[in-house]
């Protein structure tokens, strides 16, 4: 099976107070085992690096933690796909639904790819599940 990923379902791996954090650990582990391959775009390591420094500003993790994040969050080998053939779908799905052009990216992506779009972010999911079926909630994988 191939996902494709965001970076708030990410994150969850290594928040693992947060709501559906067991969910993503799963999908973690179908990555790691093979049995799922994680596809994502370029997007995503900028959201990954805005996320763990403002969880460093806000006090939630020290650096230490947060270098260690980074280095493990890009280690995984997720593979990243360059955006510019996605840039006018993208527009279009955001114009559409009225959603962020950052959020239509991965679903771009998805749709792009023909496979499911795992998020972390609830509210992008109850805005998105009724027209673009390939949004999924990562609580629900």
């Amino acid at each position: 099976m191939k996902a494709v990923i965001d970076a708030s379902a990410a994150l969850k791996w290594q928040f693992k107070d947060e709501e559906a954090s067991d969910a993503a650990i799963t999908l973690l582990g179908d990555f790691v085992e093979g049995k799922t391959e994680l596809i994502t775009v370029t997007l995503f390591t900028y959201e990954i690096l805005s996320a763990l420094n403002v969880a460093i500003k806000r006090g939630r993790i020290n650096e230490a933690i947060g270098q260690k994040a980074l280095t493990y969050l890009t280690s995984l080998g997720i593979e990243e796909k360059i955006f510019d053939d996605l840039i006018r779908t993208t527009f279009k799905i955001a114009r559409k639904h009225h959603l962020s052009t950052y959020d239509c990216a991965y679903i771009s992506l998805a749709e792009n790819e023909e496979c499911n779009f795992y998020t972390g972010d609830k509210k992008l999911f109850n805005a998105a599940k009724v027209h673009l079926p390939r949004v999924k909630w990562i609580g629900n994988y």
